[in-house]
């Protein structure tokens, strides 16, 4: 739900790319900056989805029905 997921003993990192998915999961996207020189100095930026249109704002972080 928070745009990214570090698993394995912080060893693996998901990034996920489609921020409310469908437009029913409400999870938010993240991106990666890594620095060329300092690897160590990561930045992950995590952003909600843009309204869909002719709609309010983006979806809240509601776990949908079908993953409970």
């Amino acid at each position: 739900m928070e745009g990214y997921q570090w698993t394995h003993d912080d060893q693996l990192l998901t990034l996920f790319s489609a921020p409310n998915y469908s437009y029913r999961c409400g999870n938010r996207a993240a991106i990666m900056e890594v620095p060329e020189v300092q690897r160590d100095k990561y930045k992950i930026i995590a952003f909600d989805a843009a309204a869909r249109p002719n709609e309010g704002p983006a979806v809240g972080r509601r776990t949908p029905d079908y993953f409970l």
